[in-house]
């Protein structure tokens, strides 16, 4: 994963599941920047800290540059349009994002960012995706449907990541119950892991449900995603600075969006499973 999966309580409990960026349905009404908080940093614009290197999530159409898409940055615009102001990309490193908030460089980050502990003692979290394990496998497959035909069958992941450990607990949940374990096959580059099944090394690779995508879309039609066999036990949010009257604006704005179906649209738009749009506890 190129987070880390870490587990914490919501500072904001939001429903979504929302529809293309830019869509004239996207409201019931065409918004007008009447709807736009007042806490924004410059009035008619939505300023949004992004990094856009990790597709479908956030990229940038030509490789290097140009105006960042993906369900992220799409999702971003789609709320700008929603408070009837314009969506304004300020491009950071990963490790900038935060700082870009705290510097009041933007108004919130979307950026395929965890929730977790350590993120909310300085911003408030607004889930809207959830995230899991995912498998990918040769096209055509179809051998394994449940957890329990994992049993015997040689999985490729990245070593030393959350995607491993699952593997190992699944294993050993499998020998526990008296059959064959999963044989792990760990290597440092998820090119590797693709590698592996495409040259039949293994019968499938786990990987982020994300991630999986664009290694899908990178295989030239030799791969597709395998069935949904694990729980999707992270969340995706937008972040806000701490404490923000923005946090309240950002969570009515994301069901907004979920109750008129933009983000549903949206991740099927980049091929990601609309049901994992976060609907709130």
């Amino acid at each position: 994963m190129r987070k880390l999966l870490l587990s914490g309580l919501l500072a904001v409990a939001v429903s979504a599941a929302v529809s293309a960026c830019g869509s004239a349905d996207a409201t019931e009404a065409k918004p007008t920047s009447e709807n736009a908080p007042g806490s924004l940093l410059k009035a008619g614009e939505l300023a949004i800290c992004i990094n856009p290197e990790y597709p479908p999530m956030e990229y940038s159409e030509t490789g290097t540059s140009g105006q960042p898409i993906g369900f992220d940055a799409d999702s971003a615009a789609a709320l700008a349009e929603h408070w009837g102001v314009k969506p304004r990309f300020s491009v950071s490193s990963f490790d900038g994002l935060m700082p870009a908030l705290q510097a009041k460089r933007c108004d919130l980050i979307w950026s395929g960012l965890y929730v977790n502990e350590a993120r909310q003692k300085v911003a408030d979290a607004s889930p809207y995706l959830l995230t899991g394990p995912a498998l990918v496998v040769a096209k055509g497959s179809d051998t394994i449907k449940t957890p329990e035909d994992l049993s015997g069958k040689t999985l490729a992941v990245l070593a030393g990541g959350a995607n491993e450990e699952t593997l190992k607990k699944v294993s050993a949940d499998l020998e526990a119950s008296g059959k064959p374990g999963i044989k792990i096959q760990s290597y440092p580059q998820n090119m590797q892991t693709a590698a592996a099944v495409l040259n039949g090394k293994a019968d499938a690779l786990i990987e982020t449900d994300v991630s999986a995508v664009d290694v899908v879309q990178k295989s030239g039609g030799k791969l597709e995603a395998g069935p949904s066999i694990f729980e999707a036990d992270t969340q995706f949010a937008v972040y806000t600075t701490k404490g923000s009257a923005l946090t309240a604006d950002v969570a009515t704005g994301l069901k907004a969006l979920a109750d008129n179906g933009t983000l549903a649209k949206t991740a099927e738009k980049y091929s990601m499973d609309p049901t994992r749009i976060y609907q709130g506890k």
